[in-house]
């Protein structure tokens, strides 16, 4: 799956029920790049943890600078009954601070409190802990919320991330319990602070009223969820982005949220912009009130707590009204506003906005009026008679995107509540829907907001008869069952939606249970239960879940248990369905054989599948090919479980007694792997690292298993890599490309490793021994295909004669200090091309290139800029050759 989300907790479900989601939005027609992942799998995102703290570093420097708080805090505190501005409450929780701290951090408080506004208390934690040298304080939002879940306040960005306190302000309502803090702020204890309150900071000391001042900004909003692995740059919560990060902008005006594909997740081209010093933040305020764009901090080395969340340290060096924000607070440094650029930003992020409070009307089977309602609440003026309903009875395409525009009428006795009434004749079948007001300035307001690209997105309710039966998310987890003689059990773990869903609650589903035979005799049918499921600490909801359990001694070699899923809706009509759509899932109990020490099979023989058990692989000559061999399925499926993923496996059923000497537990043969490719820099089990195949062990009859070796995919060999890429075609949505490339003998390569490298097993164990495949729900290819294996069988002899070398190939300077290397290879053939393939010291595949060649003489020069300090592997692949030259990165 392309999540590449880090410290966050999502709710997700299955296939089918973001179906219902985008069933119920704009996003069925415009989705944002790389919303993908979630049209497969997530409905809904609420992340209680936010992502990691912004940092506030210290400079040792003396700055001896005095920045005034706003004239509206120093107004307010002389005469305390003038009316303000703008008000907010701050309710702090204060963890071991002194008192003469507290009354700093009441003073950065009360000026916040004067120059934004919000009718929810914005609760913080504040502790006073120990921190790393050079560290005044870091802090962040303890929650956040995604746009589309402020649907009934409005947010402006749908696929944005708001921090709890601003996502409270355009709700005008609690979301959190209030008991919890909606921003959570530490502070070194162990640094030489200044409490007063007068800006008179002295040498040696930091202003403890400037720092607390500067991460009550970050909790605010001034935050974001761009991050780096290796040279990629990455959304750490893809597709969805903080609100902060739909400003941002390169230096030629292009939004990195909107221009996915010219700056890709996982990309070096995002790492560039990430660390190109070049990177704005740019707002219709902002660029109106200050007349200017705000320059970002992006140096070329990314660091995650300080990097593009901070105003430039240069532009806004020290006594810069707006130099608040920047990285870095030197001693006797008092800054006390946020200044102009702040302020206004903070504006273009819906500190200063309007409310549409709408509650999203329910699909119903009833035939009836319907009743659209809202509430308007500014913090401006509005343009009066703009408040409008605009809908359409059918999902707005490329071509037509007409909506018929109402202007709603005032309730009786009310200021802001407007209602329209729509006949039960015309509000028959889907409507799809926003509201629309506008301000006195110009400023357009929407409810829903809009999406990344700036698409408007929508409700979606439907009225009348009900004849969508609910989809099923699932994938079987367990194939084969080794050992009878142990306890075991099926675990059925399944997402199911409906089309008549509502609110992102899973709230129209009747019944789903589980029908299973064993050998044939029917089963009592199996309720499947809808609660709480956490896989790998990220938790999912709409699971229904129950398990198949067969006691010891129960089951014998040979049973079969299929069985099936049945879902139905709570519909007039009882809409059903099932998984599989035909046919019934199979959980075989197979006997392994008695142990080996070697084994070795070409799959000539037919008999040879009876060595195996396979789930969606078999032995079989494809068309191309001469001779049987171990095949995947052609193509494989994506995932389609309920977190969108899949795997397929084939089991050597006679376990291998591991070698005592370490150089004869060696296992080799033959393979294609035309399985999506990783992105450049991805690591296995990581965000970037999408399909692949992996070989592994189990010494406990198939309970768990282990890896012999990391999984790989294509990227493994250029040609493999070259083969899936040379044939891409558009799949089944508008976010997957698959590729079309079918296998040929010419591209098997001989793969050979050892048994206990890695030290998952050791010398006497006996390991059955499985080949596995595994697939996410976006792009899929041709597949896995072993040929000739040998599993600890000797090595044939080298022969007296030395292999020709394919030529000579140099680089330099070696080391390198500066951004490029220089490649000069003569080759023994002519060739027209050449592959270069550049891995890490890990055999971590980094960059792929296609160098051409002059006859038999290459000489290019390769840019390495973007590559950190270490040892890196330069190949040349040319056939079946391959030239290799280790470069040293020493800066």
């Amino acid at each position: 799956m392309r999540l590449g989300v880090t410290s966050v907790r999502v709710l997700a479900i299955g296939t089918a029920l973001v179906g219902s989601l985008l069933a119920n939005s704009a996003e069925a027609q415009q989705t944002p790049k790389g919303s993908g992942v979630y049209e497969q799998f997530v409905r809904k995102l609420r992340i209680d943890h936010a992502a990691p703290k912004t940092i506030c570093y210290k400079s040792e420097q003396n700055a001896f600078t005095q920045i005034a708080p706003p004239e509206a805090f120093l107004r307010a505190r002389q005469n305390p009954n003038l009316r303000k501005a703008a008000t907010a409450t701050f309710l702090v929780t204060y963890n071991g601070f002194t008192p003469e701290a507290q009354k700093a951090f009441q003073y950065a408080v009360d000026i916040w409190s004067t120059l934004i506004s919000s009718p929810v208390p914005i609760r913080i934690q504040a502790n006073w802990v120990s921190q790393s040298r050079g560290v005044l304080g870091s802090a962040g939002p303890a929650e956040i919320r995604a746009g589309f879940e402020l649907d009934s306040g409005g947010a402006q960005k749908a696929y944005g991330l708001y921090p709890i306190a601003l996502a409270e302000k355009i709700a005008r309502r609690e979301l959190n319990s209030p008991t919890v803090p909606d921003i959570k702020a530490d502070f070194n204890q162990n640094n030489n602070w200044y409490y007063g309150i007068d800006q008179r900071t002295p040498a040696g000391q930091s202003d403890l009223v400037t720092v607390v001042l500067h991460e009550i900004g970050h909790g605010l909003g001034f935050i974001g969820y761009f991050g780096s692995e290796g040279t990629s740059g990455t959304y750490l919560t893809s597709p969805y982005s903080s609100v902060f990060d739909h400003f941002i902008e390169t230096n030629q005006g292009q939004r990195l949220v909107a221009e996915t594909t010219t700056f890709p997740d996982n990309s070096i081209q995002l790492f560039r912009q990430l660390t190109g010093d070049n990177l704005f933040l740019n707002g219709p305020i902002l660029r109106k009130k200050t007349g200017t764009r705000a320059k970002l901090y992006a140096p070329s080395v990314f660091d995650r707590g300080s990097s593009l969340y901070h105003l430039d340290e240069t532009n806004y060096a020290r006594s810069d009204i707006n130099s608040l924000m920047t990285p870095k607070i030197a001693n006797a440094e008092a800054i006390h506003s946020p200044g102009p650029l702040v302020l206004s930003f903070l504006e273009d992020i819906e500190w200063k906005t309007t409310s549409l409070l709408h509650k999203k009307l329910a699909s119903t089977e009833d035939d009836k009026d319907a009743v659209f309602r809202v509430t308007v609440v500014s913090d401006t003026l509005l343009t009066p008679g703009s408040v409008r309903l605009l809908y359409r009875k059918s999902a707005p395409t490329a071509t037509d995107t007409a909506f018929t525009a109402i202007t709603p009428t005032l309730v009786a006795g009310s200021t802001s509540t407007y209602t329209y009434t729509m006949p039960a004749n015309v509000a028959k079948g889907d409507i799809w829907y926003y509201f629309r007001v506008q301000d006195a300035s110009g400023r357009t307001f929407t409810n829903p907001g809009k999406l990344p690209n700036n698409v408007q997105d929508l409700h979606n309710v439907r009225f009348g008869p009900d004849n969508v039966p609910p989809t099923i998310a699932y994938s079987p987890t367990k194939n084969f069952i080794f050992n009878p003689a142990v306890a075991d059990s099926l675990p059925v773990n399944a997402g199911i939606s409906d089309d008549r869903s509502v609110a992102y609650v899973n709230t129209n589903i009747d019944s789903v249970y589980i029908d299973y035979q064993v050998n044939g005799v029917n089963q009592p049918k199996l309720p499947l239960v809808l609660g709480a499921f956490t896989v790998d600490g990220t938790p999912y909801d709409s699971i229904y879940s129950n398990r198949i359990v067969f006691p010891a001694n129960s089951l014998k070699a040979g049973d079969k248990i299929t069985y099936r899923i049945v879902a139905r809706d709570a519909s007039r009509a009882k809409n059903q369905t099932v998984s599989p759509k035909t046919g019934f899932y199979e959980l075989t109990v197979v006997a392994p054989k008695a142990p080996v020490d070697r084994y070795v099979n070409t799959f000539q023989d037919a008999s040879a599948a009876a060595d195996f058990a396979g789930y969606r692989f078999g032995i079989a000559t494809p068309s191309g090919f001469a001779d049987p061999a171990v095949h995947s399925e052609h193509p494989y499926q994506n995932g389609s479980d309920f977190k969108a993923q899949s795997n397929y496996e084939y089991v050597l059923l006679a376990p291998v007694r591991i070698k005592t000497n370490p150089d004869s537990a060696v296992m080799r043969f033959d393979e294609i792997v035309l399985v999506e490719p990783s992105d450049a820099g991805s690591e296995f089990g990581k965000s970037g690292f999408y399909d692949y195949v992996v070989v592994e062990g189990s010494s406990d009859n198939g309970r768990t298993w282990k890896p012999f070796l990391t999984g790989y995919n294509s990227n493994n060999q250029y040609d493999w890599y070259a083969a899936y890429n040379n044939n891409l075609v558009k799949g089944a949505t508008a976010q997957e490309t698959n590729s079309a490339t079918v296998g040929t003998p010419a591209l098997y390569k001989r793969h050979e490793f050892s048994l206990v490298s890695n030290g998952n097993f050791k010398a006497n164990d006996q390991v059955l021994i499985r080949f596995r495949l595994f697939a996410d729900q976006l792009a899929h290819g041709w597949g896995w295909a072993i040929d000739n294996l040998q599993i600890q069988v000797p090595a044939p002899p080298v022969l007296a004669n030395e292999p020709i070398s394919a030529g000579t190939f140099s680089v330099y300077p070696n080391p390198i200090s500066s951004g490029s290397v220089q490649l000069e290879a003569e080759l023994i053939k002519p060739v027209s091309e050449v592959g270069l393939s550049i891995t890490g010291a890990t055999g971590q595949m980094l960059r792929q290139l296609r160098l051409k060649v002059s006859g038999r003489k290459l000489s290019e020069q390769v840019d390495m800029s973007q590559l950190p300090t270490g040892i890196y592997f330069l190949k040349l692949q040319t056939g079946e050759s391959v030239l290799t030259q280790k470069v040293i990165i020493a800066r």
